[in-house]
């Protein structure tokens, strides 16, 4: 982390997205690296963005919340209840700290029809290709499942409506997500639906509740996103998260 700033005035660029981060919420309990990707190395591009006048859009979680409220907005208190929630935390007061000309938008329950690293609907499409596989979804644990096709749509029509270097409707925090509230309970079977069907599969779902997993990191029972202050600001409305899987699952 202490070349970020070398590495980056390589380019003459005017805008840093930053979608780098340390995702692996279980591994972020005990690995350091957590905390240098998610908070010290942000703190690095925050004053290099700074320094150069670039103007930084930074990538944040819904796990800065303790999910006892859900439906969470921008003015909500964050209360992080594991290590990868507060990293995220961190590196957004740094941001808020040291960089002059930002934006930060915090996403939830992220996922691809890439065959990325800890993407978890490119998981369950490897397992539930093996078939008749019996899946366990938690259904007291609920959120607001995002394509980052979406996100990054919304990212992109933000930096073209928007006029980077005004600080209209910048230097602040917004959130971003698919539209909806489900269990993961509810989500895994949506998911299971539409691959067994793609696919010609016949897999099944059971709920459990948290517990039932013994993870290592506590998770936010309810960390869905009000997404409304971004939709009313920049005019651009989230897609409702069923859809959106659908899209998302035709081109796996």
């Amino acid at each position: 982390y202490k070349n970020i700033a070398t590495h980056l005035s390589k380019y003459k660029n005017k805008i840093l997205l930053n979608f780098s981060a340390y995702n692996d919420v279980e591994g972020a309990e005990i690995d350091s690296d957590a905390d240098l990707i998610n908070h010290v190395a942000v703190g690095e591009m925050a004053k290099h963005c700074s320094n150069q006048g670039i103007f930084l859009c930074h990538i944040s979680s819904d796990f800065v919340f303790d999910g006892l409220k859900g439906d969470y907005t921008e003015s909500d208190p964050t209360n992080p209840i594991n290590k990868y929630g507060q990293s995220k935390l961190d590196g957004e007061q740094l941001i808020q700290r040291h960089c002059k000309n930002f934006i930060i938008i915090r996403t939830s329950w992220l996922y691809s029809h890439l065959d990325t690293q800890n993407n978890f609907l490119s998981k369950m499409k490897s397992i539930l290709q093996k078939n008749h596989q019996e899946l366990v979804g938690a259904d007291n644990i609920f959120g607001s499942p995002t394509s980052a096709m979406n996100l990054a749509k919304a990212i992109n029509h933000f930096l073209l409506k928007s006029r980077i270097g005004s600080n209209q409707n910048l230097n602040m925090i917004y959130h971003f997500a698919d539209a909806g509230r489900v269990s993961r309970y509810e989500y895994l079977c949506e998911i299971t639906s539409l691959i067994n069907h793609k696919f010609n599969l016949q897999n099944t779902v059971i709920k459990a509740p948290n517990s039932f997993f013994q993870l290592k990191a506590p998770r936010p029972q309810d960390s869905s996103l009000n997404s409304l202050l971004f939709s009313k600001t920049f005019s651009h409305s989230s897609q409702c998260w069923k859809s959106s899987l659908s899209e998302t699952i035709n081109l796996l």
